[in-house]
């Protein structure tokens, strides 16, 4: 049993309670070796697999429990092999799914966000690209909120004290220009009751919390005073975000050295893996969406 907690700790001894091991949904898949499963998150739990008896990891994240489950036992001698690990959740009444869960999973496991879009198979239907930028400003708003959470506690003499310091407001950005990326795309997929709905929304509170960032930019968007009929290319948009970003660094290295340039990069490599996912948008939806 492991936690992923919102600021990235992983606490291996928590025993919260446990998701049951049928009613579950498949999310997507994770390459890794049974040793880094260990090294990352603890002693697996064989009783909890769906068959009882392969190895598998309960991974408590903000967005959800993950199991993490493979079709065969590996023998000792396979240990340090990579195997493919098939990301399930409950779904709990989820419509459509939530895919929540993976940038925590690949974060845990593999260090990064980066490879988290190559979770998904074509035969996920529900699975959208849109859906995937939505889980990826989830994590970083969760992200964000645990590093403002925790600024009190920074030690002011260590040297990457300024980078802690400033990385909720760097996460801030983050999200808020992926937020706007979405709500354009979403603005370009709607109907014009949708629309006319859409423009009577109050503006938000910070203290709604997640829905406040989600929010955030879909407010300014009546037909009125906002970009009328959005922007369909939403790879095309996730793109530019990462060209940016790209763009941008040696400046920002040059005007704030103190810049957290691993998650600069780590964002950047995010963006552009959403951009290249073979998965669909919106308005190839075979449901309805809520």
């Amino acid at each position: 049993m492991a936690v992923l907690n919102p600021d990235l700790s992983i606490d291996t001894s928590a025993d919260p309670d446990t998701p049951p091991a049928t009613g579950l949904i498949g999310l997507g898949y994770l390459t890794s070796s049974v040793h880094q499963l260990r090294d990352r998150l603890g002693a697996d739990q064989r009783g909890l697999a769906p068959d009882g008896v392969t190895e598998t990891w309960i991974l408590h994240t903000p967005a959800g429990a993950a199991h993490l489950w493979a079709s065969t036992t590996a023998v000792a001698e396979e240990l340090d092999v990579e195997r493919r690990w098939l990301i399930l959740t409950t779904t709990d009444g989820i419509q459509p799914v939530s895919f929540g869960v993976l940038p925590w999973v690949y974060k845990a496991v593999h260090g990064s966000t980066a490879a988290f879009p190559t979770a998904t198979l074509p035969h996920f239907t529900e699975a959208t690209l849109h859906g995937f930028g939505h889980a990826y400003l989830d994590y970083l708003y969760l992200r964000m909120d645990a590093e403002t959470g925790r600024s009190d506690q920074l030690d002011r003499a260590a040297p990457d004290f300024l980078t802690h310091l400033r990385r909720p407001r760097q996460l801030n950005t983050m999200l808020l220009n992926l937020a706007e990326v979405l709500h354009n795309y979403e603005w370009s997929q709607a109907s014009q009751a949708e629309r006319v709905e859409w423009a009577r929304m109050q503006r938000p509170t910070p203290g709604e919390g997640l829905r406040y960032w989600k929010a955030r930019s879909r407010w300014l968007y009546p037909s009125a005073t906002g970009p009328h009929d959005g922007d369909p290319d939403l790879p095309g948009r996730l793109r530019g975000l990462a060209d940016a970003a790209r763009e941008n660094r040696h400046s920002l290295l040059e005007v704030a050295p103190e810049r957290d340039f691993v998650l600069h990069d780590e964002h950047e490599q995010t963006l552009r893996a959403l951009a290249d996912i073979p998965i669909p948008g919106l308005d190839l939806l075979q449901f309805p969406r809520s």
